[in-house]
């Protein structure tokens, strides 16, 4: 019944943990090191699933849906990280996570633009929710540097 809401939060609490673990890295290695380590740790639960899945992949995919798929992955686990990990970096995973966190701004922009998708009220307001969070942590963190 809720399991898209499920896996939705389960996505958000692993996202949210995975600044922390690259904040307690990057002392020991660079940003580069870091993503191809990211990158690379994925690989056997990939192949574990491919594995497992009932059919061969040429089977259950369209050329034109595999481009789309490997356009994603290219956009968010590889450059995507990329920029997490330079955020975590430069801000901390306290300052850099409430920027990434906008995410759902940029989604529903481009949802709107090129997919046609209708922006409700309900969607319009937790976007409005998140904008203000943004500028009410990024607007405290120059009001401390003030003092």
């Amino acid at each position: 019944m809720f399991y898209g809401e499920f896996f939705a939060l389960a996505a958000a609490c692993l996202w949210g943990t995975s600044p922390i673990f690259i904040r307690k890295g990057l002392p020991y290695a660079s940003v580069s090191v870091g993503l191809l380590c990211g990158l690379g740790a994925s690989l056997p639960l990939m192949v574990l699933v491919f594995a497992l899945h009932p059919r061969s992949v040429t089977q259950v995919i369209t050329p034109q849906a595999a481009l789309w798929f490997i356009a994603a992955g290219i956009m968010g686990p590889c450059l995507g990280r990329m920029c997490n990990y330079l955020g975590v970096a430069h801000l901390g995973a306290a300052k850099c996570t409430p920027l990434v966190n906008t995410a759902p701004l940029f989604t529903t922009v481009f949802a709107l633009l090129f997919l046609q998708e209708a922006i409700t009220l309900k969607i319009l307001s937790g976007i409005l929710s998140v904008v203000a969070g943004v500028v009410i942590l990024t607007g405290q963190n120059r009001w401390e540097g003030q003092r």
